[in-house]
């Protein structure tokens, strides 16, 4: 009991006189924040032998409703329960909830920026308050036609099963709905229509059927409401979908079309036979056919019949305007056959056509590189309404050139963006399956990364998101929230969710880990995970057990923290060695003497004023100079003595001519990083020397180094290539430099305050007036 008080005592005396640094420590170790590892999930980071995962098999019928813009469905859904336990419910997601006035989600969102509002504007204010673009569940019944008992809960339903469901059983029911569209135009969304000013209208349909929730060894049932921002979580299954749409438009979908022969013209299947031979993207569908599409009327309906295997969900697009290319692609990694197609109208033309497939083959590519190769038997990007979302084998994209075709370099490059992103979510989250509910960084974050590797394989100087150099001001911004927030309660989406993960990764990669041994790791973590459910936890043990490097430093200070990064250079000493010769000490005392006299000013003020003669005086002082500097035989006999006792070898070293020079480093930011020097000398190339995180092990604040060198270092610079997301560049210098600006004189600028402003308007009115009377008596006194 003593000696428990004792420790106590001692504890909470620490605490008190080192609050900030007991609690920051940034290399504790955050096994006490990560869930205790278990046969399911083991401490590498890796699933173990008892990982489980769900399964939910799809045979859906659906039909769109081109006029009235609604859509009526109908699934018979088979829930496998492959847990170790045994469930009396199920949970549904019930997404399209969120398009209803009283859905958690819209009553919730803050008050939208009233001021400068257009008109569109306002009408989409009003028509999130008026719109119900709900699920209106006709039907939920067993398979044998017994009605299911259910309660729905804004954006869930929850039913009853009629018997538990035990580990190994499996369970189906069949529910009918349908629910109207909403017009991206006024009411944006995941998921809608753009109607055309030729009444045709594009259809990019997603979240569109009730999904069985995730159920999981981590949370049980991921059934939080879906707000509008943390995205989804599903489980993987086998699906069959029938679209029925009017017989004039043309299907893209999830999977593989099985009834080719009633959709395609011949025509068009004999085009995509070549294609699948031919060494670059063709048209299986022209844009003259397109066009002349355009202005086609349905004479009935058509079913465009799909399966998938081993996808998490569905989407599909529906219209009478799409161009459709495609090639048939073999991976640059084994030569695995896929096709890379798209889908657009003549409005995404010249830009789509020369550049959407190459930018799916080119992800197709370089994600496999990175990871594993690309699965799934197709990659398609159409172009619509939904500017930039992924689902398996499809996204939806959004940019287009100008009325005329034109076209600036900053849209070629956001549509080259958004395909690369968005099919690159094939990788993350669709086949490694994280929960995008509650982590929004493990998918958004991951993709962004890869896609910033692979636009720098696209082309030279790609101007990608995920650079150091332009995260600074985010980072150093106070309204923020660490990245591991849930993704409801993230501020600043993008930078949070996207950017500051991609950027950790490349400093991880490029700085601290290194490609090599970066890549080795982020592959191993992928390959694990593929078709599984990775936690952070997950990503972050197996980052570290892959590579054999400590990181809870950086995935405490870049994860779990809102600091930012300013390392600052703060001094140089310079250390000469001093090996005791009295000839050279009185030498340079001697220096320093006259140094000292030279540097005062009023010494050289008075070395000018009359001399008092006085020849004691001149005689004193020429004996005090003397013994000042005068070197004794005692002096001598005492250095020899101390040398006579050394080696040659140490004799050697106390001879030695190198500089030694500590420099001061002050971290202001809070974020742990390497210090990446940069010495400079009077003459020949600067050096770089890379100091590891762990010289901030002991004291995270201020830390000093040694630097042996055999040339006086003139001048320190920090992170010279901006590699670590340094905020403040500006004490990266040692000495400080002068820093530069510009400004450019203009005219007097207009009062802000308008009482002043109406006060100066009369008196340069008034003004004018004086002059202009003045004028008219000088012409008059000039008649006379």
């Amino acid at each position: 009991m003593k000696i428990f008080t004792l420790l106590s005592l001692g504890l909470t005396a620490i605490i008190a006189a080192h609050p900030i640094e007991f609690h920051k420590d940034p290399f504790r170790q955050l096994e006490e924040l990560w869930p205790t590892p278990t046969e399911t999930r083991i401490a590498s980071g890796a699933p173990g032998p008892k990982y489980w995962q769900q399964q939910a098999d799809y045979d859906i019928q659906i039909e769109l409703e081109e006029k009235k813009n609604i859509l009526t469905g109908a699934a018979r859904t088979t829930y496998h329960n492959k847990s170790p336990h045994t469930l009396r419910y199920l949970w549904i997601q019930m997404d399209r909830n969120r398009f209803m006035p009283k859905s958690l989600g819209h009553q919730s969102s803050e008050a939208p920026t009233l001021s400068g509002t257009d008109l569109r504007g306002l009408d989409r204010i009003l028509q999130m308050e008026r719109f119900d673009g709900g699920f209106k569940i006709d039907s939920i019944v067993d398979d044998r036609g017994a009605v299911l008992k259910n309660r729905v809960v804004d954006t869930m339903m929850k039913v009853i099963l009629p018997s538990p469901l035990k580990p190994g059983q499996r369970f189906t029911y069949r529910i009918a709905w349908h629910y109207r569209l909403n017009d991206s135009e006024r009411q944006r969304g995941r998921s809608g229509f753009e109607k055309y000013k030729d009444g045709n209208k594009i259809f990019e349909i997603a979240q569109w059927f009730p999904r069985v929730a995730a159920y999981t060894d981590m949370r049980g049932w991921q059934n939080k409401a879906f707000l509008g921002r943390g995205e989804f979580a599903l489980e993987f299954g086998n699906y069959r979908v029938a679209i029925t749409v009017p017989d004039d438009h043309v299907v893209s979908a999830t999977g593989v079309l099985k009834n080719p022969e009633q959709c395609l013209k011949k025509s068009w299947r004999d085009r995509l036979k070549t294609a699948g031979n031919a060494s670059k993207p063709m048209f299986i569908i022209t844009p003259e056919e397109a066009k002349k599409n355009e202005s086609s009327r349905p004479n009935g309906t058509k079913t465009w019949v799909f399966e998938a295997k081993n996808v998490r969900d569905f989407a599909w697009a529906s219209s009478r305007k799409f161009i459709w290319d495609a090639v048939k692609h073999k991976l640059s990694t084994s030569g695995k056959p896929v096709w890379a197609m798209s889908f657009y109208p003549n409005e995404g033309e010249p830009l789509w056509s020369k550049y959407s497939t190459h930018a799916i083959i080119h992800t197709l590519n370089i994600y496999s590189k990175f990871t594993f190769d690309y699965p799934y038997p197709v990659a398609i990007s159409v172009n619509g309404p939904v500017y930039g979302m992924e689902y398996p084998m499809i996204c939806f994209n959004g940019p287009q050139p100008e009325e005329d075709g034109t076209y600036t370099e900053k849209t070629k490059h956001s549509l080259i963006s958004v395909i690369i992103h968005e099919v690159g979510h094939n990788w993350f989250p669709m086949i490694v399956n994280s929960d995008e509910r509650q982590w929004s960084w493990m998918d958004e974050g991951l993709n962004s990364f890869l896609q910033t590797l692979t636009e720098a394989e696209w082309q030279k100087y790609y101007p990608s998101r995920a650079d150091p150099r332009k995260i600074g001001t985010y980072m150093r911004s106070s309204n923020q929230v660490p990245i591991m927030t849930n993704s409801e309660s993230i501020l600043q989406f993008g930078p949070n969710a996207y950017a500051k993960p991609a950027v950790g990764l490349a400093i991880l990669r490029e700085t601290i880990m290194g490609r090599e041994i970066f890549d080795e790791a982020f592959q191993e973590f992928s390959q694990r995970w593929m078709f599984k459910r990775p936690e952070p936890s997950d990503f972050f043990r197996t980052m570290e057990d892959a590579a054999g490097i400590d990181l809870d430093w950086f995935w405490r200070s870049w994860f779990y923290t809102t600091d930012h990064v300013d390392l600052a250079v703060t001094g140089i000493t310079r250390y000469v060695i001093d090996d005791g010769d009295p000839e050279d000490k009185s030498k340079r005392e001697k220096t320093e003497d006259k140094e000292y006299k030279k540097k005062s000013l009023t010494d050289q003020r008075n070395s000018k004023l009359p001399k008092y003669v006085n020849e004691t005086k001149g005689l004193h002082d020429f004996y005090d100079k003397l013994k000042r500097f005068k070197i004794s035989d005692e002096d001598r006999k005492s250095f020899a003595d101390s040398l006579a006792d050394l080696t040659p070898e140490q004799r050697k070293l106390l001879k030695t001519k190198q500089d030694f020079q500590v420099v001061s480093f002050e971290n202001k930011g809070g974020v742990i990083m390497p210090i990446l020097v940069e010495l400079h000398f009077e003459e020949g190339k600067p050096q770089k020397i890379n100091l590891p995180a762990e010289m901030w092990k002991k004291n995270s604040r201020n830390v000093k180094r040694l630097f042996v060198t055999k040339r006086p270092i003139v001048k320190v610079v920090l992170d010279s290539g901006q590699q670590t997301a340094d905020t403040n560049l500006t004490n990266n210098v040692w000495p400080p430099e002068i820093e530069e600006d510009r400004f450019k004189p203009g005219p007097k600028k207009e009062s802000s305050n308008p009482m002043r402003a109406n006060r100066e308007k009369k008196e340069k009115e008034q003004k004018e007036q004086e002059e202009a009377k003045t004028k008219k008596k000088s012409a008059k006194v000039t008649q006379k």
